[in-house]
């Protein structure tokens, strides 16, 4: 069984306190999360069945559409990074730049299939309701941005308590979600499914880990590695399209640079998984195995938004994999 290993000389704390918190706050955070994620289920709920939300809701020149910052006419995605580690050279990957725009821009065009005018129709070419395409918006757009290298990179930091409580302040002072994005394309399902559970664990809000390989516990599909930290500030943002002029408010500015993470010397925690966040991984894994062919869309039947991929397979005498075996 792992316990955090942190710095003990961090902000002048014991190390026997740091392990004592992480011991004592594991199931407050996830008591939280139960109330916190059920919040944002029933807005989910609302924005695709109770009272659909319908296209056209932002325009195809949107900021959320485009990922274009007004004031600059760059991408912003870049300027709301708020924290990045040195590249690794054994990591074979793109520069960081392709990789922060191939991840926004994948985001992007989930908000335009729902930007469209006529409507397009439920298919290949729109499998989401309109109200999750939006959410991608909030997600790509007004969320801090943090970038490492790999799984045992991003251990290292979320459990380290200085690093964990920058997170929690930047979300308290900016009211935003969080997307750690991962240069290492390649990653073992085990180790993500038991990451995103580490984050679920240190902090007190849903992480569902996004990638390009098989889809991890509730994950979805992603160009790079990117666990979204689900804080729930998406909320304000996607409803406040309901109201008149609300688009043009829905586009934060600009994150400030160097307001955040100064303090360096981080990535002192544990590189592997603790005991609980093994415990919660293999009960979520169960959790969503047992949904069967759904898997781990909650509001979408996959066996329906999919269709035509999983008959595609069907056909080749590949058999379906909407989940991956960890």
């Amino acid at each position: 069984m792992s316990a955090p290993a942190l710095d003990a000389a961090s902000a002048g704390v014991p190390r026997f306190a740091d392990i004592a918190r992480y011991w004592a706050m594991v199931l407050p955070n996830w008591a939280y999360q139960v109330f916190h994620n059920g919040y944002g289920i029933l807005n989910v709920l609302d924005i695709t069945r109770r009272r659909p939300m319908p296209a056209g809701l932002v325009s195809l020149d949107h900021p959320w559409v485009t990922g274009t910052n007004p004031s600059t006419g760059r991408k912003i995605w870049h300027d709301n990074v708020v924290f990045r580690t040195a590249r690794d050279p054994a990591v074979a990957a793109p520069d960081d730049d392709a990789i922060i725009t191939a991840t926004g821009r994948f985001l992007a065009d989930r908000v335009r299939q729902s930007a469209t005018l006529p409507e397009i129709p439920r298919g290949p070419g729109r499998r989401m309701p309109h109200g999750i395409n939006y959410i991608h918006g909030s997600s790509h757009y007004n969320s801090g941005i943090l970038v490492f290298n790999d799984l045992g990179e991003g251990y290292r930091h979320v459990t380290d308590a200085r690093f964990a409580a920058e997170v929690r302040r930047f979300v308290r002072e900016q009211d935003r979600e969080v997307l750690f994005i991962f240069r290492q394309r390649d990653y073992s399902p085990l180790e993500y499914a038991y990451f995103s559970c580490c984050m679920r664990t240190v902090f007190p809000w849903f992480c569902n880990p996004n990638g390009p390989r098989d889809k991890v516990l509730w994950g979805n599909a992603a160009p790079f590695p990117s666990a979204n930290l689900i804080t729930g500030r998406w909320i304000n943002d996607v409803q406040a399209l309901r109201e008149p002029g609300g688009a043009s408010r829905v586009a934060r500015p600009a994150l400030p640079h160097g307001g955040y993470f100064r303090d360096g010397g981080y990535g002192e925690g544990r590189g592997e998984a603790a005991f609980p966040e093994r415990l919660l991984a293999l009960a979520t894994h169960w959790r969503v195995r047992f949904r069967d062919q759904r898997a781990g869309m909650f509001f979408v039947d996959r066996r329906q938004a999919y269709a035509d991929q999983i008959a595609k397979r069907a056909r080749r005498g590949k058999a379906d994999k909407p989940l991956a075996r960890i």
